[in-house]
C-alpha cells in the first residue's frame, strides 16, 4: 500500500546523491510506491490544532551502481508544487537535519513532539534526538568506550593529557570531524589550543584518550533497532589524522564483526527507551566513540562495497512498524 513518508532535510539541492543516506532512503521510498515529501526545519509549524510542514513531492532519478561507485544523474531530483501539509497523515517522518543542534534544530523538535506517535511513526524521536547529544550520549555506557574526560576546566585537560600521553579533543555540538584536535602535552600551542577550544573556559569538550588502533581507521557501523546491520572502515588521508569522509578519508569494506553486536546489546535498551531505532556508531579498536543520532551516514558507502542494501532493509523495518492508518482526526 502506498503511503506518504515524509523526510525532514537540510535543503534537499545541498545533498549529495551518490553519498547522502537520506536521498539512499528517499530513493528505497520511490521504489516501493509510496510518496516521498521533503521539508526542512524552518518549514515546520503548528495550525489548526495539529503539526503542520509545508512539503513537497520529490521525484527522483536513482543512483546507480557502477565499478563500486554510486552515479548520479546532475539533474537528480524534482519537486513537485509546495502545500500545506498535516504531520499527522503520514505514515513516518524521517527527521534528518543535519547539525549543529541549535536553536532551529531545538524548535523542528519541539514541533515534531506534537506529531501523534499513535499514528506516525518518528525516525528518530525528536525528544529523543533532543536528548541524545551525539557526543555524549555514548558516555551511559563509559565502559564502552576510551577514557573520557568532559570539562571546560583547562588545567585539568592538561593534567589529564599529561597522563596519557596523547587525547582527541572535540566539541559537543560539531559533525564531519569539525572542531575536532589531536592533543600532544609537548605541543607549545597546548594552551592556546585549550583557550580557543573552550572559550576561555566557558564551553565544556569532550577530550578522549588517543586509542592507537586509529592508525587502522575507524569503523562506520550502521544499528537498525538496537541490531547492527553493516559496516565500513574510514581511513583518514595522509597527513590527516580525521576519519571522517568529509574530511577526505577513504573507505574500505568491513563487515559486522563480534565486538560490534557486543556493543549494541548494551546499547539496545538505551536506544529503545530514548526512540532511537535508526543510528550509526564509531567504532575504533573495538571501543565505542560516539552514536549518531541526527542524520547518520554510511547507507552508500556501505552498498557499494559489501553488496548490501540497508536502504531498502530499513525501509522495510520501517513499513513493518508504521502504525495501522487511522481515521483522520
Amino acid at each position: 500500500m502506498s503511503v506518504d513518508l515524509v523526510f525532514v532535510i537540510d535543503k534537499i539541492a545541498t545533498l549529495l546523491p551518490a553519498h547522502d543516506s537520506s536521498v539512499a532512503l528517499m530513493e528505497a521510498a520511490q521504489v516501493h510506491g509510496h510518496r516521498v515529501l521533503a521539508t526542512t526545519a524552518a518549514e515546520l509549524g503548528f495550525a489548526d490544532g495539529h503539526a503542520m510542514a509545508l512539503v513537497r513531492p520529490v521525484q527522483l532519478r536513482p543512483a546507480v551502481l557502477h565499478d563500486g561507485r554510486w552515479l548520479a544523474d546532475p539533474e537528480w531530483f524534482s519537486l513537485g508544487v509546495a502545500e500545506r501539509y498535516r504531520l499527522n497523515d503520514a505514515a513516518a517522518v524521517f527527521m534528518r537535519t543535519d547539525p549543529p543542534v541549535d536553536s532551529q534544530y531545538l524548535r523542528a523538535t519541539y514541533l515534531l513532539d506534537l506529531v501523534d506517535a499513535r499514528r506516525t511513526l518518528m525516525i528518530n524521536s525528536p525528544a529523543g534526538v533532543r536528548s541524545a547529544n551525539e557526543k555524549l550520549f555514548a558516555l551511559r555506557a563509559p565502559a564502552l568506550g576510551p577514557a573520557t574526560l568532559v570539562t571546560a576546566d583547562r588545567q585539568q585537560i592538561r593534567e589529564t593529557v599529561a597522563g596519557w600521553g596523547r587525547a582527541v579533543l572535540k566539541p559537543t555540538d560539531g559533525m564531519a570531524g569539525r572542531g575536532v584536535l589531536v592533543l600532544d602535552p609537548a605541543d607549545p600551542n597546548l594552551s592556546s589550543i585549550l583557550d580557543t577550544a573552550t572559550g576561555r573556559g566557558q564551553c565544556q569538550v569532550v577530550v578522549q584518550q588517543w586509542l592507537p588502533a586509529s592508525a587502522e581507521g575507524d569503523r562506520r557501523v550502521i544499528v537498525l533497532d538496537g541490531s547492527p546491520i553493516g559496516a565500513v572502515r574510514r581511513v583518514a588521508r595522509a597527513g590527516e589524522f580525521r576519519c571522517n569522509m568529509a574530511a577526505g578519508a577513504a573507505v574500505f569494506a568491513d563487515t559486522v564483526t563480534e565486538a560490534d553486536h557486543a556493543i549494541c546489546a548494551q546499547l539496545a535498551p538505551l536506544l529503545r527507551e530514548h526512540g532511537l531505532p535508526f543510528v550509526g556508531i564509531d567504532v575504533i579498536g573495538g571501543r565505542l566513540t560516539e552514536v549518531n543520532v541526527t542524520s547518520p551516514t554510511g547507507l552508500r558507502e556501505i552498498d557499494a562495497l559489501s553488496g548490501t542494501h540497508l536502504a531498502a532493509d530499513i525501509l522495510a523495518w520501517v513499513q513493518e512498524h508504521c502504525p495501522a492508518p487511522a481515521p483522520a482526526a
